[in-house]
């Protein structure tokens, strides 16, 4: 398999003189995202100020349950929306670096919320959400290890529809079986780019995300061209 470094160097081939379509739709995701998340962010700030707001038991209920019920809308947005949205953006970067396709929004709907696999799309990324809460419930180590397992599910949704959700969840981990580190250490190789978006407060990250997904995308378009190298029938000699 590459290296993280020739990785990287693939998703700034792919970026180079298309830099404004991958960060447009890593804007419009984000804009989306915070939209649904929005009503939790709104309903802690309620609940941080209610204590010293309101002295009425009945004021202090409802309030609580506004708060409750902006959360859930916040959580079933997540999970009905941010979720397959999230799929679709990832996927939407692996046509990016694949094929030099730059129909980077349509294609981030298309693969999220079209062609039939809407549903399939939200239980496969529930379920791996879910496992990875749960490893995380255990210890915190176990959780972000299984993170890692899990990571290439989106991708594999999309490429294997064959396979259920779940069926899906295991193939990931089947396919990071010894590429988990690997992983781990190109999310680490942008802490660098990280630090120095936070010292332009912020306006980095316009460029930062997009070369951060792309890089994802690249990831796993190596490791799926291993996977099918080692597969593949040996020839044998004449």
């Amino acid at each position: 398999m590459k290296r993280n470094k020739e990785i990287k160097n693939d998703a700034l081939k792919a970026l180079q003189g298309h830099w404004g379509w991958a960060i447009l739709v890593c804007l419009v995701f984000n804009a989306i995202e915070c939209l649904i998340v929005a009503p939790s962010a709104f309903s802690s700030g309620i609940m941080s100020g209610m204590g010293t707001a309101f002295s009425d038991p009945a004021a202090i209920a409802t309030m609580m349950g506004t708060n409750m019920l902006l959360s859930s809308v916040s959580t079933l947005g997540g999970i009905f929306g941010t979720n397959p949205l999230n799929l679709g953006l990832s996927n939407s970067l692996k046509l990016f670096v694949k094929d030099s396709d730059t129909q980077t929004i349509p294609n981030m709907f298309k693969m999220g919320f079209g062609g039939g696999r809407y549903w399939r799309n939200v239980l496969g990324m529930f379920l791996m959400g879910l496992f990875t809460f749960l490893w995380t419930l255990l210890f915190i180590i176990p959780g972000i290890i299984k993170s890692y397992a899990y990571a290439m599910t989106p991708y594999i949704l999309v490429d294997n529809p064959e396979l259920s959700p779940n069926e899906a969840r295991l193939k990931s981990i089947e396919i990071m079986r010894g590429h988990k580190w690997k992983y781990f250490g190109l999310q680490l190789s942008f802490i660098g780019w990280f630090l120095l978006c936070i010292l332009s407060l912020g306006v980095g990250f316009i460029w930062l995300m997009p070369y951060v997904r792309t890089s994802y995308a690249a990831f796993y378009l190596n490791l799926k061209e291993e996977m099918e190298l080692k597969a593949a029938p040996a020839v044998p000699a004449e």
